[in-house]
């Protein structure tokens, strides 16, 4: 990774990220920022002189830095560097997710922490390890905070790759939060869009659930159908081919959200499979939603005629964020129930099956 020059007055995040460390290990951040371009108290705390409110500026004003050297270098996730034949030793990588943290209790005496983590596809049955000391821990909060069962952000680099574990140790770890209010909160939750937010999506009735009967008639929907309905109502004159090749199902400029028009790259999955959507289910290399992220676009969707699994929940959030680094974006999913909604909600919605004479549906 190449040193970073830091530079006063550049929005790391577009959507006003900021990163709360509670790791920091000092060395390998100097390593990694140019010092000629640090403030002089930035660079005091970091080389652990005495400098005033040390504690609160590696808390807070040294992540703004590594945000911008994470933007500047076009930092990538574990799966992105997977699909990319990239994941190596050395190679930096941004982690956001579930970890337990190991080490932190009174009685370890060593000074021997880390982070683990399962990971799925396209990385399912390897796991996750950070390890880094005790020494690198910047105020007594990260001793609860990173403890047991937790979500963290973690920016770091690949030490060890063999077939069951990836090894890494950390310049930072810590809250990666929205920056906008005057109280913090999680960054992860701004990046979703929930459907009823696009004007053109605005009609559907959140009370009605459609019975698990009812549920099933999204068997006799297909993808076509539901995609030029998506086309209808964005008004796009002509809808797509399905191929090979294709990065999105659908693309249209035309999203209107509050008031303001996007452009949306859509991933939508008829009732081929008809089970809650995985990883697997993303194309034959499951890379479909690799693919979809390529593509310049503010808002990326992820439609599914079932449920939408946590696996390709986390995948897309992970994408988003890597993505949010160098535009603004979010992502939106629309599950079977919210498909069905939009369906009903424009005529599309199917009667129930007749009843054969033996009591069962056609």
């Amino acid at each position: 990774m190449t040193n970073i020059v830091a530079k006063e007055g550049i929005e790391t995040l577009p959507t006003a990220g900021k990163l709360v460390a509670f790791y920091l290990s000092r060395d390998r951040v100097l390593a990694l920022l140019s010092s000629q371009t640090l403030p002089a108290q930035v660079i005091a705390a970091l080389t652990g002189q005495n400098a005033q409110m040390s504690t609160a500026i590696l808390s807070n004003a040294v992540g703004s830095y590594l945000l911008q050297a994470i933007a500047t270098d076009s930092v990538r996730t574990l799966p992105q560097l997977a699909f990319e034949g990239e994941l190596k030793e050395g190679v930096p990588f941004i982690y956001n997710g579930h970890v337990t943290g190991k080490g932190f209790a009174a009685s370890n005496k060593t000074l021997a922490l880390s982070l683990t983590e399962k990971l799925d596809e396209p990385l399912a049955g390897k796991k996750l390890i950070f390890e880094f000391s005790k020494n690198g821990l910047v105020n007594s909060t990260a001793y609860t905070r990173m403890s047991g069962s937790t979500r963290l952000f973690a920016f770091g680099y690949i030490t060890e790759i063999d077939d069951t574990i990836i090894r890494a140790v950390p310049y930072v770890v810590g809250d990666l939060v929205t920056s906008s209010h005057a109280i913090t909160s999680p960054f992860g939750p701004t990046l979703e869009l929930r459907p009823e937010e696009v004007e053109q999506f605005s009609g559907i009735d959140e009370s009605w659930f459609p019975s698990q009967a009812e549920f099933k008639r999204m068997t006799r929907v297909s993808e076509q159908v539901v995609k030029e309905l998506i086309c209808r109502l964005l008004c796009e004159h002509s809808v797509p081919s399905d191929w090979g090749g294709e990065e999105s199902d659908v693309l249209s400029a035309n999203l209107l959200v509050a008031g303001h028009r996007h452009t949306g790259a859509f991933l939508l999955k008829g009732p081929a499979r008809f089970h809650p959507m995985k990883p697997t289910d993303l194309g034959k290399n499951g890379d479909q939603l690799y693919r979809l992220f390529n593509i310049p676009a503010r808002i990326y969707v992820i439609q599914h005629c079932h449920s939408i699994g946590a696996a390709v929940r986390k995948q897309a959030e992970a994408f988003a964020l890597a993505r949010s680094f160098v535009a603004p974006c979010q992502i939106m999913f629309m599950d079977g129930t919210t498909t069905a909604r939009l369906l009903r909600a424009h005529g599309l919605w199917p009667d129930a099956a007749p009843i054969s004479k033996k009591g069962k549906a056609k």
